[in-house]
C-alpha cells in the first residue's frame, strides 16, 4: 500500500465528515514523518507495519468524536505546543484573544498575575513566554494539575509560573495586577448542544457553570476585587451572549468595565475591567 493509498482509504472511512487535514496529520505523526516529507513520500510503499496499525487505532478514535488533541496528546496554542489529556479542555484560538489583550495591557512591564482554572496553562505560560511576570496558575482539578506542572517544565518556567491546587482564589497574599480566566460559561443545556468532540470527550467541569452558564463568572467577578491591586485588571473569556449578565456583574462588584473584544465570529468573547485606583 502507497501512503496516498492509505490517505483515501482514510478519507473514505470518514463517510461525508470533512476531516482530511487530521488525517493528514495522523498519518505525519503515525509515521514520524515531517509534512513536506509526507508529500515526498506519497506515492511510495508503506513498509512500517507498526506505523499502519497505530495509525488505524488512532483513526477508528478520530471518526468516534475524539479531538485530534486528545490523541496527539498535544494541542498548539499562541505558536507553542502545549501537552494536553483529557483533563483539560483543548486550547482554542478565541482564548489567544485574551493572551493578546493581556500582553498588550501588560506592555512589557513586570507583574504578579493569577490565572483562575489553569487548565493546560496554555494561557499562564503563553503570558509568561513573553512578559515579565510572576503568575500563579490556580487549578483545582489534580489530573488536570498534573499536566499543567508537565507544561510549566516543558517550557522551563519553574521560576515564574507557580501552580497551585485550589478553586477560584488562592489564599489571600499580595494583590495581582491583573487576574486571568477562561472559565466555565456553559449552561447544561449549552452542554447537550454542542458536537459529540466536546460532549464526550473534554471535561465537563471545566465547560459548565450550572443551570445559566454565568455561575462562574459571577463567582469570579465577585471575588476578585478582593484580589487586585489598585488599578488591577481582569480579563475574562465568556459565552455568547453573556455580556450584558457580566456588565452587571461587574458593576455589583465596583469594577469598571473597560473594553469586550469579539472574535473571530464577531462574538463578544473577552471583557477587560479594572479597579479603580
Amino acid at each position: 500500500m502507497l501512503y496516498s493509498d492509505l490517505f483515501a482509504w482514510a478519507l473514505r472511512r470518514c463517510a461525508g465528515n470533512e476531516l482530511p487535514t487530521a488525517i493528514e496529520v495522523l498519518i505525519e505523526d503515525s509515521f514520524s514523518l515531517s509534512r513536506s516529507r509526507f508529500w515526498i513520500q506519497k506515492n511510495q510503499v508503506i513498509r512500517d507495519a507498526k506505523g499502519v496499525r497505530r495509525f488505524r487505532r488512532r483513526l477508528r478514535r478520530l471518526l468516534a468524536g475524539e479531538p485530534l488533541a486528545y490523541i496527539l496528546r498535544e494541542k498548539e496554542f499562541f505558536g507553542h505546543a502545549f501537552a494536553v489529556s483529557p483533563a483539560v479542555l483543548v486550547p482554542r484560538p478565541e482564548t489567544e484573544l485574551l493572551v493578546e489583550k493581556a500582553l498588550e495591557l501588560l506592555g512589557g512591564k513586570a507583574a504578579r498575575v493569577l490565572d483562575i482554572g489553569a487548565g493546560s496553562g496554555c494561557i499562564a505560560i503563553s503570558i509568561a513566554l513573553h512578559a515579565p511576570v510572576a503568575v500563579t496558575a490556580l487549578e483545582k482539578s489534580r489530573p488536570a494539575l498534573r499536566v499543567l506542572k508537565r507544561n510549566i517544565e516543558r517550557f522551563k518556567l519553574l521560576e515564574r509560573v507557580h501552580p497551585q491546587a485550589g478553586d477560584l482564589f488562592p489564599p489571600a497574599g499580595e494583590p495581582y495586577e491583573m487576574i486571568v480566566a477562561n472559565p466555565p460559561y456553559l449552561s447544561r443545556g449549552d452542554l447537550r448542544q454542542a458536537p459529540r468532540s466536546v460532549r464526550f470527550f473534554e471535561p465537563a467541569e471545566a465547560l459548565v457553570a450550572g443551570a445559566k452558564g454565568t455561575e462562574a463568572l459571577e463567582r469570579i467577578i465577585a471575588g476578585a476585587p478582593r484580589q487586585l491591586a489598585p488599578g488591577g485588571r481582569l480579563l475574562l473569556e465568556i459565552g455568547q451572549g453573556q455580556r450584558r449578565s457580566v456588565s452587571a456583574f461587574l458593576k455589583a462588584a465596583g469594577l469598571r468595565e473597560v473594553e469586550c473584544v469579539r472574535d473571530y465570529a464577531g462574538i463578544e468573547r473577552v471583557i477587560v475591567a479594572q479597579k479603580d485606583r
